[in-house]
């Protein structure tokens, strides 16, 4: 029978309620191998324009971490970690890879599987030079699910609005598009902090 696994969601839950997606900013190792690939020098693209691609990951998050391994599931009730096992970049990077050069075994089992994923990487490498965290925005089902607790996390985003002068140059900085005035604890925001550095009145806060 299928059994919830009620530990990790749970903890999972405690995470966003006290952090929020300030996980995706400070403690994400995926996160920070696309920031330095975004230092890269070279021509770089606003994703103001793509919005609409940011409900992609709450569609992922649906589909192949809930839908798909409750319904689609073994003789003995078990379903295949299916957001891992076919689109995530970040297990080929930080698991298969390193893996595959330690153990010709390993070497020798990589098969189609590998390559797509391996391609979907190579995608999301190419994809950060030029945008701003892509994978972030636009693919990670654990970011949608972060972004749920943004608005009621302990750990939040204030401002003072008798300081703000509406100078706009909080919007400006802001690489997850995010207008910090008109929505302080918007579910893109990653709390990264560069709307306070860019305040000239330090009107924004944690």
């Amino acid at each position: 029978k299928f059994k919830f696994s009620y530990y990790i969601t749970g903890f999972l839950i405690l995470l966003g309620v006290t952090l929020g997606r300030f996980i995706c900013g400070f403690l994400c190792p995926f996160g920070w191998f696309q920031d330095l690939l975004h230092k890269i020098p070279g021509k770089k693209f606003s994703t103001a324009r793509l919005k609409p691609l940011r409900y992609l990951k709450y569609m992922i998050l649906i589909v192949f971490v809930i839908l798909l391994p409750l319904l689609v599931t073994n003789s003995i009730g078990m379903g295949d970690p299916f957001f891992c096992k076919y689109l995530c970049p970040q297990g080929v990077l930080e698991g298969a890879i390193p893996l595959s050069l330690a153990n010709a075994g390993i070497r020798a089992a990589l098969g189609k599987l590998f390559t797509w994923k391996f391609s979907i990487l190579l995608s999301v490498i190419v994809l950060s030079v030029l945008f701003y965290r892509p994978f972030c925005k636009w693919l990670c089902p654990l970011g949608a699910f972060y972004a749920l607790f943004n608005r009621v996390s302990l750990f939040q985003m204030k401002v003072d609005k008798s300081k703000c002068v509406s100078c706009g140059k909080c919007a400006r900085a802001c690489k997850m598009d995010v207008d910090v005035t008109k929505t302080p604890n918007h579910t893109e925001c990653i709390r990264c902090g560069m709307c306070i550095r860019a305040c000239p009145t330090n009107a924004v806060c944690f």
